[in-house]
């Protein structure tokens, strides 16, 4: 005889079941993770490897290409070493190498992040950026795409925001916080929209607008009331940012604020 409950229809509400859940969660998680280092860590071994034999030995094309085959035929079916991505992990090594600070970072995101990273740049601050930007905020590879697709760098780093004196006597590190632009084309908005239009789009598409706007945006409600000088207002996107510590509120206007 067992004194088991009977299960009821449907996802099971008990505490204990998700407790589990959430472990197993974490635990593949932190696998993948480790994963991901590990396969850093070979590319960043093997682009050291072509350097240092391209420097005394004189490998070039060629040899990279034999190198490849000579890989694919010890382990038939692998996949990753083809002589382009080869040249990629070279190309891995020789921009990084010099920036021991950043070696921890390097094994936090994956390879083709990093592949975009390496493409679309052209300075080195414009680098070390996005792959700051990509672990702090957690961005997706599709993400990195996008962000650098928009000129992130451009927007934030090149065209810092126009802050009022006040923000910045009360939060000197806002700017590193705002933008003077965003870009929200992901809500596809026809044309001759209205305001509120651009409102249900961003509610509807909340996550990633959190994704465009920063991490530290917490979203708290939508028309929130506000009470100023006896006046009753209704704030259209109020959120709580977590690093400035202080409520944002967001008022949307497609003419004259």
């Amino acid at each position: 005889m067992t004194d088991d409950k009977p299960m009821k229809s449907g996802v099971p509400e008990e505490t204990g079941f998700d407790e589990v859940a959430r472990l197993i969660q974490s635990a593949r998680e932190r696998a993948l993770q480790a994963v991901n280092t590990e396969l850093i860590d070979l590319y960043w071994k093997i682009g050291g490897i072509l350097d240092r034999r391209i420097a005394e030995d004189g490998w070039g094309k060629g040899t990279v290409v034999s190198l490849s085959e000579y890989i694919q035929s010890r382990q038939p079916g692998i996949r990753g070493f083809s002589p382009q991505n080869l040249w990629r992990m070279l190309q891995f090594f020789q921009t990084w190498r010099n920036h021991e600070k950043l070696s921890t970072l390097l094994r936090q995101l994956p390879w083709s992040a990093h592949l975009h990273i390496l493409v679309k740049t052209r300075r080195p601050e414009e680098r070390e950026f996005y792959l700051k930007m990509a672990i702090q905020q957690h961005w997706s590879v599709r993400e990195v795409a996008r962000q650098m697709d928009n000129a992130l760098f451009e927007r934030v780093v090149l065209n810092p925001p126009k802050l009022s004196t006040a923000l910045r006597e009360l939060h000197s590190e806002a700017e590193t916080f705002f933008r003077d632009a965003y870009i929200i084309e992901f809500l596809e908005l026809p044309d001759g929209f209205r305001e509120r239009d651009l409102h249900q789009g961003l509610l509807r598409n909340l996550q990633r607008f959190l994704c465009e706007i920063g991490r530290d945006f917490c979203f708290i409600g939508s028309e929130v009331p506000l009470q100023v000088g006896g006046r009753d207002f209704a704030v259209d996107m109020l959120f709580f940012h977590r690093e400035l510590n202080c409520l944002i509120a967001i008022e949307l206007k497609i003419g004259e604020f």
